[in-house]
């Protein structure tokens, strides 16, 4: 029984192309990067044979970024969960757990 379910779940999951939808949708540094990234480039050979130098670039970068917007993508990230936290705040208090 468990068998022909997980058969229809897996039927019901890939589109008409045959791909598998939660693969389709999934957002992964391979597909960053693929876009980023020119196509002249083997990224993943360089990694390959790189992984210390890769580390170290991808480290300084990351370093960079941070010092020139980190105030920046502070302040994005805590006005993101100020929203949602005031959200989850707002349906509390609309319940009837307050109500008198």
């Amino acid at each position: 029984m468990e068998e022909k379910q997980a058969d229809v779940l897996e039927e019901v999951a890939e589109n008409d192309l045959g791909e598998d939808l939660t693969t389709a949708r999934r957002i992964d540094a391979d597909s960053i990067l693929d876009s980023i990234v020119p196509q002249s480039i083997d990224w993943r050979e360089t990694v390959g044979r790189h992984p210390f130098g890769s580390v170290a670039v991808v480290g300084l970068v990351g370093y960079l970024v941070g010092r020139t917007k980190g105030a920046s993508i502070m302040a994005g990230i805590t006005a993101g969960l100020s929203a949602g936290i005031m959200r989850q705040l707002s349906d509390v208090f609309e319940g009837d757990f307050f109500d008198f």
